[in-house]
């Protein structure tokens, strides 16, 4: 499962149904979600899930229901990969409590479980 905060420019699930993710352009956002493919695929996965490429987010409903799962689909998940766009690879300790990526509803840790089981 991919953990990230969405880009503007983010693909979305029409641009790459039915396509291989390693045979589009690897230009903007698609670079990061090619990463992580790579990523799941050398942690032994088979499978990889991206939220902005599975969730319909041109279907309201959907969307709403997706958004109230993610805490349980994130608590389930057995690997995530956090894709963090603020935060360089040469940030010094500390430097992951400023990113953007901590303002997610999902990301925040005083949720439980229960809250989302209705």
């Amino acid at each position: 499962m991919l953990s990230h905060k969405w880009e503007t420019q983010e693909p979305t699930l029409y641009d790459i149904q039915h396509k291989t993710i390693y045979d589009l352009d690897p230009a903007g956002t698609v670079v990061k979600l090619q990463k992580f493919c790579e990523a799941a695929r050398d942690a032994g996965h088979r499978w990889a899930w991206s939220d902005t490429r599975c969730i319909d987010r041109l279907d309201t409903v959907e969307l709403h229901i997706s958004d109230h799962s993610m805490f349980i689909w994130y608590h389930r998940s057995a690997l995530t990969i956090v894709y963090l766009s603020d935060v360089p690879s040469s940030s010094k300790s500390g430097a992951l409590t400023n990113s953007a990526w901590n303002t997610r509803a999902w990301s925040i840790h005083d949720r439980k479980e229960s809250d989302y089981d209705r």
